[in-house]
């Protein structure tokens, strides 16, 4: 008979201790206090915190996790300017680059409770920021050697629609580890021949059993799956059509079309801060008399700024033309370079957006 990796749920917190040992371990915690779920270092869960903190795998964070591999600022480098004070002339700058480390190379870091929507957003960043040849060494530095460790998801929330984004809650091609909840314990459903992900379970096999899988397993996995798939509620729509980019071309340059999607848009960026897949950010420079630091930071395309060039013109200067390139970028330009939709279906910028803009009516409107 088949068997079955099982992590009991006992076991959850032991064996990301054993992890820490090894890996820079992160996993959603529930603030009680704030009433949010945040992706958090594992550390803050051994600080004295009177029960304000605790781990929540069922709900989804209200962040994603992209800012673990890509902040939403970083210091670049640092900088300070030298002067000969006997010969004025003579100039020179010390520049101390962060993505070189100093004292040996960091801990790994590891995931624990990702979403598989999550999961695929981190692949999108991937292909911006790691493809071969041209590494952004920040990011490299971060996510190289990392574990990603999902479990499906069995609760759907109103605002989830990843089917409609050629997902489902139980993807685990982007996981290294893949779990399902079944109640006392999570059951191994994917791990990865490539990295480390085997030498965990087998490294930490004092927290694993084996199970029996035989048809009661077998079918209780199958009717948790097609539970799941049910509640999406007509959100199933395939964008097979969509990804060839060819309906939005067709309206590209129809600014009554997108007036009338981003009419209620006011371009505050809460679904750029929230979303596993934007990538876009802007780089300054902060000096003190002859000291200073070059840094990165999250930006978004919807921005009047980020468009604005040196002079004074503004090739994207009304909400609509901001818009309608943000909703092209994830789903027509990067899939011509990629691929793959840059939209996950997380449904997060339709639960924080403060005019009620909804992207899957933008989707099912031009996939019809």
């Amino acid at each position: 008979m088949d068997k079955i990796t099982i992590l009991k749920k006992v076991n959850i917190v032991p064996f990301l201790e054993k992890l820490k040992k090894s890996f820079d371990v992160f996993l959603p915690v529930q603030d009680k206090d704030k009433a949010v779920i945040e992706f958090m270092a594992a550390d803050v869960l051994a600080e004295p915190n009177d029960g304000k903190l605790s781990i929540n795998l069922k709900e989804k964070t209200r962040k994603s996790p992209k800012s673990i591999f890509f902040p939403s600022s970083e210091t670049l480098f640092e900088f300070e300017y030298l002067k000969d004070s006997k010969n004025p002339d003579i100039t020179d700058i010390r520049i101390d680059d962060k993505s070189v480390q100093k004292n040996g190379a960091p801990k790994q870091k590891l995931i624990f409770g990702l979403k598989p929507c999550d999961t695929k957003g981190i692949r999108s960043l991937d292909l911006v920021f790691n493809e071969s040849g041209k590494q952004d060494t920040y990011y490299s530095g971060k996510r190289d050697g990392s574990i990603l460790i999902s479990i499906g998801c069995h609760i759907i929330f109103p605002d989830c629609f990843c089917p409609a984004v050629k997902g489902n809650p139980f993807d685990f091609e982007y996981s290294d580890i893949g779990f399902i909840d079944l109640g006392d314990f999570l059951a191994v459903l994917k791990i990865s021949e490539a990295g480390s992900a085997g030498k965990i379970l087998e490294d930490c096999g004092e927290y694993f059993e084996d199970m029996d899988f035989d048809k009661n397993m077998s079918d209780k996995i199958e009717q948790i799956k097609s539970a799941s798939m049910e509640k999406f509620e007509g959100w199933v729509k395939n964008t097979d059509g969509l990804a060839s980019g060819s309906e939005m071309e067709k309206d590209f340059s129809n600014s009554e079309v997108w007036q009338k999607i981003s009419d209620k848009c006011v371009s505050c960026a809460a679904c750029t801060y929230v979303c596993p897949t934007c990538v876009c950010y802007s780089i300054g420079d902060e000096t003190y008399n002859m000291n200073g630091e070059r840094y990165r930071c999250w930006d978004f395309c919807t921005n009047y700024n980020y468009t604005l060039e040196a002079s004074g013109h503004n090739p994207r200067s009304r909400v609509f033309q901001r818009y309608r390139n943000k909703i092209n970028c994830k789903f027509n330009y990067f899939y011509k370079r990629k691929k793959m939709l840059y939209c996950v279906g997380c449904g997060r910028c339709v639960e924080v957006c403060p005019v009620g803009m909804d992207i899957r009516d933008i989707i099912i409107g031009f996939s019809k």
